[in-house]
C-alpha cells in the first residue's frame, strides 16, 4: 500500500506544481497596465463626474473581477491540496480518521464554491461587456466536472464517517 500512496503522492504534486505554473502563466499574460490607467484617470478625473458610468469604472470592473478569477482558481489549487493530506493519513494506516472525514468535506465545499464563484464572475465579465458568456457553454467545460466531484466529496466524507462508526464498533466487540 505504501508503494501506491507514494505513487500517488508523486502524481499529486505533478498536478498541483502544473496548476500552480499555468495559473501563474495566466497572471502574467493578464493586462496589468489597466492597473496603472486607472491611477491615472484617478488623478485626472472629474470629481463632479459619477464613477459607477464611466468607461474606467467598467475598465476597473473587468480588472477586479479578473483579479477575482485568479483567486478563485488559487483557492481550487489549495483545496486539491487537501489531497496531499488524505494521503498521508491513509500513509500512516489512518484510513476513517476525523481528518480525512473534514478533508473530504473541505474539498467538496472547495469546488462547489469555485464552480458557483467562477460562473457568477464571468456572468458579470460578460455583463460588461469583456467576454462572451454562454451559460450552458460553461457547463459543458470544467464546470460540468467541478460540480459532481464536489458533491462526490461530500458522500465520500459520510462513508468515510460511517467507516469510522463501524469500525469503532468492531473494536468494541470480542
Amino acid at each position: 500500500m505504501k508503494d501506491n500512496t507514494n505513487l500517488l503522492t508523486v502524481i499529486t504534486w505533478g498536478v498541483l506544481l502544473t496548476s500552480i505554473s499555468v495559473l501563474l502563466n495566466d497572471m502574467r499574460e493578464f493586462d496589468f497596465n489597466q492597473f496603472k490607467e486607472f491611477q491615472n484617470w484617478a488623478k485626472s478625473a472629474n470629481k463632479n463626474e459619477t464613477w459607477l458610468t464611466s468607461q474606467n469604472a467598467i475598465k476597473w470592473s473587468y480588472y477586479t473581477i479578473s483579479a477575482g478569477i485568479f483567486f478563485w482558481k488559487g483557492y481550487l489549487i489549495y483545496g486539491f491540496s487537501y489531497f496531499l493530506s488524505i494521503l498521508k493519513e491513509i500513509d500512516n494506516g489512518h484510513y476513517f480518521s476525523d481528518n480525512n472525514i473534514r478533508y473530504f468535506k473541505k474539498i467538496g465545499n472547495i469546488f462547489i464554491q469555485y464552480t458557483i464563484s467562477v460562473l457568477v464572475l464571468r456572468f458579470l465579465l460578460a455583463a460588461i461587456g469583456k467576454s462572451t458568456f454562454d451559460f450552458f457553454d460553461e457547463l459543458k467545460t470544467e464546470f460540468m466536472f467541478l460540480i459532481p466531484a464536489g458533491l462526490a466529496f461530500y458522500v465520500l466524507a459520510e462513508i468515510f464517517k460511517r467507516g469510522k462508526q463501524a469500525k469503532e464498533e468492531n473494536d468494541l466487540t470480542i
